[in-house]
């Protein structure tokens, strides 16, 4: 049985151990990484002191003493018209488990959480060629409200 709870601090290694495996699987095409990475440590840390720090929060699911998924929730901030506006990232369930209700579980224990903060919406950024998460997401209502586009620049040296 899968129960979703806050990040404790004795999460932290496993919670870095899955969070690597997200990494490694949103940039596996650009370029090899390690867990030694600057950029790697540094998003690591990021998850971690989004709590810590008083940001928001992460939610962590666990299975027999396991960590099996995370999820991180910014605090609302207001928009226009009076919307507080609470963001999700990193939701991320480790390959063996998806396709189990964990990802589900895990939002919805972030909708609540956002609730609580006083947030009436949440918002949340999907890489356009991701199919199954943009998926999942529209099968949980959410909607597309905006579009953000990117460019890569090109290195000076070239």
């Amino acid at each position: 049985m899968t129960t979703v709870r806050l990040y404790e601090p004795q999460d932290e290694p496993q919670l870095r151990d899955i969070a690597y495996l997200n990494y490694t699987g949103q940039f596996q095409d650009t370029r090899p990484t390690a867990a030694d990475d600057p950029a790697v440590k540094a998003y690591l840390s990021h998850i971690v002191h989004i709590q810590q720090g008083g940001k928001g929060i992460v939610l962590v699911a666990e299975q027999d003493k396991k960590l099996t998924g995370f999820v991180c929730l910014l605090k609302p901030e207001n928009g226009a018209g009076g919307s507080a506006y609470a963001f999700m990232s990193d939701l991320f369930v480790v390959p063996e488990c998806r396709k189990q209700g964990v990802g589900s579980q895990l939002t919805r224990a972030l909708e609540e959480q956002a609730r609580l903060m006083g947030a009436t919406r949440v918002a949340l950024r999907v890489e356009a060629d991701n199919a199954a998460s943009r998926s999942f997401y529209i099968k949980a209502h959410y909607q597309e409200k905006f579009l953000v586009m990117s460019k890569e620049l090109p290195d000076d040296n070239h």
